[in-house]
């Protein structure tokens, strides 16, 4: 029997991936990827926040028969009636670390005896540590005079914090209106996909569509467990060495949270939420930040190997290696954000190589 299919060819992709690529390196440069998020805040986060939500009314939707709009509304109070649960589950005891902290920060008279007592007069002179602590001193009085400046910083940040709240706010309405007409959506799209491009170019658009929607959907799913899990992994592991060793790293469930919400980004964001972190332990000692140093890079290599690859491969579909290998590469050539988007992208990739394989194998 005559195979009709023709062979498969993977060079005439090359100029096609490459501007491809290109592209991408442009968009992802630190100015540019500033530029185009700040202009789409509203839309990625709303993006985000449907990716999130879908499913959940999907399941009540299949499971409870309600209608489309009723799932939304349902989907929506049980999120903020969560968020409510979990503030008035933790808000006590982060609000008594960051109180503890508070408490026990340093003042300068204290900063300055401790300078003056500390280790560094073994190797510096009387006078150079007398000239260093004047100069603070100078220091603190400039900082207390110029306080407008700071008032200012003070308005500025809370400027910030409003803008960024209606930003939030804005998002969860536009996600609202986006989830509460998903039905409609879709078909729309493939209408105005077919209306634009040939019968063979507009299925493939639509394929590509559907499988990088699923992949980013499973891919946020996926994270959001792997987050979870490691900020419960340190703040466990923080009690523990508390437990079984004469040290006390302080606030635990404030670090565990910190680390955990930064492991969002791939295998530097814990590190980048450890930095806050150590200038805490640091209070109760040197020894008790490089404890904590120890316990975030064990519990982050029991991440990256075992929970992340396993978890995030198992809900994107894709074997451990392809998972580290993706984040790598997309680490390498597009920093952080690469390193986010890089999972569900070469997801789809693969998808689509496989099924371009399996069509052109005899």
């Amino acid at each position: 029997m005559q195979n009709n299919h023709k062979p498969f060819d993977p060079y005439k992709y090359i100029p096609f991936l490459i501007i491809v690529f290109l592209i991408a390196k442009f968009i992802f440069k630190t100015g540019n990827l500033t530029w185009f998020l700040s202009s789409f805040k509203s839309l990625i986060f709303a993006s985000i926040i449907i990716y999130l939500l879908s499913p959940v009314v999907r399941l009540i939707k299949t499971k409870l028969k309600f209608r489309h709009t009723i799932s939304v509304l349902l989907t929506y109070f049980i999120v903020f009636a969560f968020i409510a649960l979990f503030i008035m589950l933790i808000a006590p005891t982060i609000t008594d670390s960051v109180n503890a902290l508070i408490n026990n920060f340093p003042s300068t008279e204290e900063m300055m005896a401790y300078v003056n007592n500390s280790f560094l007069q073994e190797f510096v002179s009387a006078d150079t540590i007398d000239n260093l602590i004047e100069t603070i001193d100078q220091s603190v009085v400039k900082f207390s005079s110029n306080i407008l400046s700071f008032s200012s910083s003070v308005i500025s940040s809370i400027t910030g914090f409003i803008s960024n709240l209606a930003l939030l706010i804005l998002s969860l309405f536009m996600a609202f209106y986006a989830l509460r007409d998903s039905e409609e959506i879709p078909p729309k799209l493939k209408r105005l996909v077919r209306a634009f491009l040939p019968k063979k170019y507009a299925d493939w658009t639509i394929r590509v569509g559907r499988l990088t929607d699923k992949a980013l959907k499973q891919f946020l799913i996926g994270k959001m467990y792997t987050c979870i899990i490691l900020g419960l992994l340190v703040s466990i592991a923080i009690y523990v060495v508390n437990m079984l060793s004469p040290l006390h790293i302080p606030y635990a469930p404030l670090m565990g949270l910190i680390i955990g919400l930064t492991n969002i980004i791939p295998y530097i964001g814990p590190f980048i939420g450890t930095i806050p972190c150590l200038f805490f332990a640091l209070f109760s000692g040197v020894w008790e930040a490089v404890a904590l140093l120890i316990v975030v890079i064990v519990m982050q290599q029991i991440d990256n190997i075992i929970v992340s690859p396993k978890i995030i491969g198992n809900t994107v579909g894709l074997k451990p290696f392809w998972v580290v290998a993706s984040v790598t590469i997309g680490g390498s050539f597009f920093g952080a954000m690469g390193m986010i988007l890089a999972v569900p992208i070469a997801s789809v990739i693969i998808i689509l190589v496989e099924e371009r394989v399996a069509r052109v194998t005899p």
